[in-house]
Order: structure tokens, then sequence, then C-alpha cells
């Protein structure tokens, strides 16, 4: 199944000194959907870092009220 959902996705190294979004590690891609619905938060990237046990960083923004 493969949607639309404008996440940004890639395969990286990740630094977490430099990154100054919301982020969070993950098992995987739904993972970072599920900690995205439960935060309230809209997930916008996910970097698959290949680094066990948690190779998911999953990156959030919060939704702008209008």
């Amino acid at each position: 199944m493969t949607e639309n959902d404008d996440i940004k996705r890639s395969k990286r190294k990740f630094d977490p000194v430099t990154e100054t979004r919301d982020w969070s590690v993950a098992a995987s891609e739904e993972y970072c959907k599920r900690i995205a619905k439960n935060t309230g938060r809209r997930l916008v990237e996910i970097i698959d870092t290949e680094d066990e046990p948690l190779p998911i960083v999953c990156i959030f923004e919060d939704y702008k009220n209008d």
C-alpha cells in the first residue's frame, strides 16, 4: 500500500545534536505514524539509519492552527 502522504523518506545517518525539530526513534515507519497520532503532531520525515535495534528516526512538527 503506497500512499501520497507528503512524508519525506531517506536513508542516512542521523545527528541528534544538529537536528532542531522534534524527533523520536522507532522500530518501524508504522510506529512513527502511531507516535504522531498519539501525540497530536504531524510526521514530516522518516530517516532509516539502518542502526539496530531502533533504525527509524521520526521527525515531527506541531500542527499549525490557522
